[in-house]
Protein backbone atom coordinates (compact mmCIF):
# COMPACT_ATOMS: atom_id res chain seq x y z
CA UNK A 1 0.00 0.00 0.00
CA UNK A 2 1.60 3.62 -0.94
CA UNK A 3 1.71 5.62 1.46
CA UNK A 4 0.21 9.16 1.12
CA UNK A 5 1.47 12.86 -0.55
CA UNK A 6 2.90 15.45 2.51
CA UNK A 7 -0.02 17.43 1.46
CA UNK A 8 -2.73 14.31 2.40
CA UNK A 9 -0.89 13.57 4.92
CA UNK A 10 -2.05 17.43 5.72
CA UNK A 11 -5.17 17.15 5.08
CA UNK A 12 -5.72 13.61 7.11
CA UNK A 13 -4.25 15.30 10.05
CA UNK A 14 -6.72 18.01 9.90
CA UNK A 15 -9.68 15.51 9.74
CA UNK A 16 -8.27 13.83 13.05
CA UNK A 17 -7.25 16.95 14.85
CA UNK A 18 -11.59 17.82 14.79
CA UNK A 19 -12.48 14.08 16.01
CA UNK A 20 -9.75 15.06 18.66
CA UNK A 21 -10.92 18.40 19.83
CA UNK A 22 -14.71 16.91 20.40
CA UNK A 23 -13.48 14.12 22.61
CA UNK A 24 -10.79 16.11 24.43
CA UNK A 25 -14.09 18.53 25.23
CA UNK A 26 -16.82 15.61 25.65
CA UNK A 27 -13.95 14.18 28.32
CA UNK A 28 -14.66 12.91 31.40
CA UNK A 29 -14.91 15.52 34.56
CA UNK A 30 -12.70 13.31 37.10
CA UNK A 31 -9.42 12.68 34.23
CA UNK A 32 -7.87 15.47 32.28
CA UNK A 33 -6.50 13.11 29.54
CA UNK A 34 -8.33 11.32 26.79
CA UNK A 35 -6.99 8.30 24.96
CA UNK A 36 -6.67 8.71 21.69
CA UNK A 37 -4.76 6.35 20.55
CA UNK A 38 -3.09 3.34 22.54
CA UNK A 39 0.54 2.41 21.78
CA UNK A 40 0.26 -1.53 22.63
CA UNK A 41 -2.65 -2.70 20.40
CA UNK A 42 -3.06 -1.85 16.96
CA UNK A 43 -7.18 -2.22 17.18
CA UNK A 44 -7.57 -0.87 20.54
CA UNK A 45 -8.77 2.75 20.00
CA UNK A 46 -10.65 3.42 16.82
CA UNK A 47 -9.83 6.90 16.41
CA UNK A 48 -8.62 8.75 12.92
CA UNK A 49 -5.34 9.20 14.75
CA UNK A 50 -5.12 5.90 16.12
CA UNK A 51 -5.64 4.63 12.49
CA UNK A 52 -2.79 6.69 11.05
CA UNK A 53 -0.46 6.72 14.25
CA UNK A 54 -0.30 2.78 13.48
CA UNK A 55 0.02 3.73 9.84
CA UNK A 56 2.36 5.97 9.36
CA UNK A 57 4.86 3.64 11.24
CA UNK A 58 3.58 0.21 9.86
CA UNK A 59 3.92 1.62 5.96
CA UNK A 60 7.07 3.40 6.69
CA UNK A 61 6.18 7.02 5.69
CA UNK A 62 9.27 8.92 4.81
CA UNK A 63 9.97 11.90 7.69
CA UNK A 64 8.46 14.84 5.73
CA UNK A 65 5.13 12.60 5.28
CA UNK A 66 5.17 11.96 9.23
CA UNK A 67 6.10 15.37 9.49
CA UNK A 68 3.74 16.98 7.52
CA UNK A 69 0.59 14.93 9.43
CA UNK A 70 1.95 15.49 12.88
CA UNK A 71 2.79 19.46 12.06
CA UNK A 72 -0.81 19.64 10.80
CA UNK A 73 -2.75 17.46 13.85
CA UNK A 74 -0.80 19.38 16.22
CA UNK A 75 -1.70 22.96 14.98
CA UNK A 76 -5.37 22.50 14.35
CA UNK A 77 -5.08 21.22 18.42
CA UNK A 78 -2.98 23.68 19.60
CA UNK A 79 -5.40 26.63 17.84
CA UNK A 80 -8.10 25.15 19.87
CA UNK A 81 -6.43 25.10 22.96
CA UNK A 82 -6.18 21.39 23.40
CA UNK A 83 -2.71 19.68 24.34
CA UNK A 84 -1.27 16.45 22.69
CA UNK A 85 -0.06 14.20 25.73
CA UNK A 86 2.48 11.63 25.40
CA UNK A 87 2.11 8.72 28.19
CA UNK A 88 5.39 6.60 28.72
CA UNK A 89 5.00 3.62 30.04
CA UNK A 90 7.10 0.53 31.45
CA UNK A 91 5.21 -2.69 31.78
CA UNK A 92 6.73 -6.67 31.67
CA UNK A 93 6.73 -6.19 28.17
CA UNK A 94 8.67 -3.30 26.98
CA UNK A 95 7.85 0.05 26.53
CA UNK A 96 4.57 1.55 25.30
CA UNK A 97 3.07 4.87 24.36
CA UNK A 98 -0.61 6.07 24.71
CA UNK A 99 -1.34 9.09 23.18
CA UNK A 100 -4.17 11.26 24.33
CA UNK A 101 -5.73 14.93 24.49
CA UNK A 102 -6.56 17.42 27.17
CA UNK A 103 -8.78 20.65 26.74
CA UNK A 104 -6.66 23.37 28.34
CA UNK A 105 -9.63 25.81 28.97
CA UNK A 106 -10.57 22.98 31.14
CA UNK A 107 -7.38 21.75 32.70
CA UNK A 108 -4.38 23.28 33.45
CA UNK A 109 -0.58 21.99 33.74
CA UNK A 110 0.92 21.42 37.10
CA UNK A 111 4.50 21.71 35.40
CA UNK A 112 5.90 24.53 33.31
CA UNK A 113 4.14 24.21 29.80
CA UNK A 114 4.13 26.97 26.80
CA UNK A 115 1.38 25.91 24.69
CA UNK A 116 2.86 28.28 21.86
CA UNK A 117 5.92 26.62 21.82
CA UNK A 118 4.32 23.09 21.34
CA UNK A 119 1.38 21.33 21.94
CA UNK A 120 2.93 18.23 22.70
CA UNK A 121 3.60 17.38 26.47
CA UNK A 122 6.02 13.95 27.05
CA UNK A 123 4.59 12.77 30.59
CA UNK A 124 5.67 9.73 32.86
CA UNK A 125 2.16 8.34 33.92
CA UNK A 126 3.59 8.03 37.43
CA UNK A 127 5.20 11.34 37.84
CA UNK A 128 3.97 13.54 40.28
CA UNK A 129 3.06 16.32 38.25
CA UNK A 130 0.14 16.73 36.00
CA UNK A 131 -3.27 18.38 35.70
CA UNK A 132 -5.86 20.05 37.57
CA UNK A 133 -9.00 21.56 36.47
CA UNK A 134 -8.97 25.66 35.97
CA UNK A 135 -10.54 27.43 38.50
CA UNK A 136 -11.92 31.30 39.03
CA UNK A 137 -10.95 31.26 41.95
CA UNK A 138 -7.31 30.11 41.91
CA UNK A 139 -7.43 32.96 39.30
CA UNK A 140 -8.65 35.74 41.29
CA UNK A 141 -6.54 34.88 44.31
CA UNK A 142 -3.02 34.37 42.20
CA UNK A 143 -4.04 38.12 40.46
CA UNK A 144 -4.33 39.52 44.19
CA UNK A 145 -0.80 37.98 44.98
CA UNK A 146 0.90 39.52 41.86
CA UNK A 147 -0.44 42.48 42.62
CA UNK A 148 0.75 42.97 46.76
CA UNK A 149 4.20 42.23 45.19
CA UNK A 150 3.98 45.22 42.80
Amino acid sequence: MAHPSADEATRLGREDSKEAIEMARAGSPMYPIVTIADGDDHREQTTGFHKRWWRQFDEKWPESVREAYNDAFTRELAAAKVAVVELQFDGANGKWTNVGVVDLEQWEPTFPFDPESTGWVKQDPRSRVGWRRRSMLRKMFSRKKKAELV
